[in-house]
């Protein structure tokens, strides 16, 4: 009996751990190509963020108001992270809803798109960083659109 529990305590006892990714979205800029000969009624808008990872779980800020392109966001978004497969995580900027806009059946326009690398899967640092946001001009050519100011680091835990 006693040669098992000197095994039994030997063997180091496999937990659960969890893994989230924290992201923090601060602020960011984006240029608008509305038409320029057009008064813009208000100078302001309404603008979400939309990330994921996974298609099926999509999460999204809530609608700020923004003046002159300039976005504060300040809000922080908690992602799990069931897999180490996981690579990239995918940023989507909206201009929310606008009768006036015919970009979609909603008014919600596309404003810029990000596809970032997730950090290490080992890291535990914070990492923040300015993420381009892509687009495409009325050409159908990719250019900046403009930029988000974020951070975002992997917290594990016993489940």
């Amino acid at each position: 009996m006693d040669d098992a529990k000197g095994k039994a305590e030997g063997k180091k006892v496999q937990e659960s751990v969890s893994t989230e990714l924290v992201l923090d979205i601060h602020n960011g800029l984006t240029i608008d190509e509305r038409d320029l000969t057009q008064p813009n009624k208000g100078g302001h808008g309404f603008y979400r963020v939309v990330v994921w990872i996974d298609e099926e779980d999509v999460q999204g800020t809530k609608a700020v108001k923004s003046f002159g392109g300039v976005h504060q966001f300040k809000e922080r978004l908690v992602i799990d992270l069931d897999s180490s497969a996981y690579k990239f995580i995918y940023i989507v900027l909206l201009r929310g809803i606008c009768p006036k806009d015919p970009g979609t059946s909603n008014g919600t326009v596309v404003m810029g798109r990000a596809k970032i690398r997730l950090p290490p899967w080992n890291s535990c640092n914070k990492l923040g960083s300015r993420v381009n946001l892509f687009g495409l001009k009325s050409d159908r050519s990719v250019v900046v659109k403009g930029y988000l100011n974020l951070s975002m680091q992997l917290h594990r835990y016993l489940a």
